[in-house]
Formats: structure tokens, C-alpha cells, sequence
């Protein structure tokens, strides 16, 4: 089984990867969630998929998230640094980056040093720090996985 971190799962990437999780409950399964500032939505989430951890990086909805989530055992980290901590948790076995521009590179590399497997669909960490990720990757012994339709798109044409 698959145990997931997704970040940005309030944004259309992580939407769509939760409906993928939903369609393959035996093989998939989410230990984290990230998104920006979505209670509403992050809550719905974390109540359906009973992640481990979940992460928001506005720091005043993270502190609104753990008041509606007090009722479970959910652990509720905020900004940059959840992000990070949430990016290496023990018990996740794959990174989906789903989160818009270069804020997605750290906890990208946290991951593979981690020894995460990444699911990237945030082409600013391969364009800005692909020099970087790619040799990291390669040392770590993790795969990257295009899961947007334009990186996919092109792995495959490669393939």
C-alpha cells in the first residue's frame, strides 16, 4: 500500500489525487495533507481520509484547523516548517507535490533525502532546482513521478 503526503490537496492536483486515493482504497491511502489556508475544505478532508498529520501554512487558519479537528487525533502543523515535517513523515512512502511555485523545492528535497518517492506536478522545482533535485534523487534511490498532464505528457513521449 501506498501511504501518501499530499501538498496542496485543497488545489485541483490534490483534489483529483484524493479521487484517485477514494478510487483505490486497497492500494492508496493519505498519512498527510497540505494546503495553504482552507479550514473548511482541509477539515472535509482530514474527517473523510483520517490522515496521520495535516499542515496549513497560513499559521492563524492552522490554529482555527486544530480547533476543528480537536475531536480527533489528528496532529495540526503550520507553516513553512509543518510543511517540512509533514514532507518526512515515517509512516508516508510517497510525496504528491500539488502546490504552485518554488515553495514546493524544500520539502521536495526533505522527501527524497527522506527517501520518499515523489509524485511531481510542480514544474518550478525541475525548472528552478532540477540541477539539484534530479542528483539527489539519483543518490536516494527514489523515483519522481510526472503526475501533471504536461510532465506526463513528455515521460511519456520519452519512454
Amino acid at each position: 500500500m501506498k501511504k501518501l503526503v499530499i501538498l496542496g490537496s485543497t488545489g485541483s492536483i490534490g483534489t483529483q489525487t484524493l479521487e484517485v486515493v477514494r478510487s483505490l482504497p486497497e492500494e492508496l491511502s493519505v498519512t498527510g495533507l497540505c494546503a495553504e489556508k482552507n479550514v473548511a475544505l482541509m477539515e472535509e478532508q482530514a474527517r473523510e481520509f483520517h490522515p496521520a498529520a495535516v499542515c496549513l501554512t497560513d499559521h492563524a487558519a492552522a490554529e482555527e484547523l486544530k480547533k476543528h479537528l480537536a475531536d480527533t487525533d489528528i496532529r495540526v502543523f503550520s507553516g513553512k516548517d509543518g510543511m517540512l515535517e509533514l514532507a518526512i513523515l515515517p509512516e508516508a512512502s510517497m510525496l504528491v507535490t500539488g502546490i504552485v511555485g518554488m515553495v514546493g523545492i524544500l520539502p521536495t528535497m526533505a522527501a527524497i533525502k527522506a527517501g520518499k518517492d515523489i509524485a511531481l506536478a510542480n514544474k518550478e522545482t525541475l525548472v528552478t532546482a532540477g540541477h539539484l533535485i534530479m542528483p539527489l534523487a539519483k543518490r536516494s534511490g527514489v523515483r519522481i513521478f510526472p503526475v501533471d498532464s504536461e510532465h506526463s505528457a513528455i515521460f511519456q513521449s520519452l519512454q
